[in-house]
């Protein structure tokens, strides 16, 4: 998929961090993240089996594929994903196999594939209730074909902002902005959802009202602000 780089005018508002949501009224907008809120937290078993499917360091490949997610997320062609992930974590590497790269890419994809069914009927009643939602993820485009496959992102929200899409990532502001923006909404009445806190603090700076996902009460809390 071709990178497509945005340009916006960004209006920075505030400092670092979550700004407060106590007493915040019924927002206009919602912005859910996709992995670990849209869907339930990623099990990373899987990966100490690829580290040993693959005669990789097991701590080596977890760092790896962590490391290299961004561009990935941005740019980067799963083979070559993969293959930076393989030479990070073993000797002497070489290429991937075609059956061992398959393999790869269909079990990272159904690590983040096992959807919140809450949380997608959450958003719906939002928006039958008047209020505007966005999907807002860092990602490949192998994952967001599932993703697609599963769900109508389009009929579902009323804008959607992927990273591999677009060009840019969270928590680079002009992707909060970009989101807003397609939104047709300001960032004091809109709810940003994310599990990651620099996520969470990059909002922030563009003015988000914002709600870290952590924590068993996170649904609850989430519903108490927009029901």
């Amino acid at each position: 998929m071709s990178r497509r780089i945005v340009t916006c005018r960004l209006r920075f508002v505030g400092a670092p961090g979550s700004r407060g949501i106590e007493g915040m009224r019924r927002p206009a907008g919602l912005i859910l993240d996709y992995g670990n809120v849209l869907t339930h937290t990623q099990d990373q078993t899987w990966m100490d089996r690829a580290a040993h499917r693959l005669g990789a360091d097991v701590t080596a490949f977890r760092a790896a594929y962590w490391q290299h997610r961004p561009a990935y997320d941005a740019d980067l062609t799963a083979a070559e994903y993969w293959h930076r992930v393989l030479a990070a974590s073993r000797r002497g590497a070489g290429a991937l196999d075609t059956a061992d790269l398959a393999w790869l890419i269909e079990t990272d994809i159904a690590s983040w594939s096992v959807y919140h069914d809450e949380v997608w009927a959450l958003a719906d009643r939002f928006r039958r209730t008047g209020g505007r939602a966005a999907f807002l993820s860092n990602s490949g485009p192998e994952v967001m074909a599932r993703v697609r496959e599963r769900w109508p992102l389009d009929a579902r929200f009323d804008a959607v902002v992927i990273s591999c899409e677009v060009g840019v990532s969270k928590p680079d502001p002009r992707i909060y902005q970009l989101c807003l923006d397609r939104l047709g909404l300001p960032a004091p009445e809109t709810l940003f959802v994310d599990d990651r806190a620099d996520n969470i603090e990059g909002a922030a700076r563009v003015g988000l009202r914002t709600l870290h996902w952590e924590g068993a009460d996170a649904l609850d809390r989430l519903r108490a602000l927009v029901r």
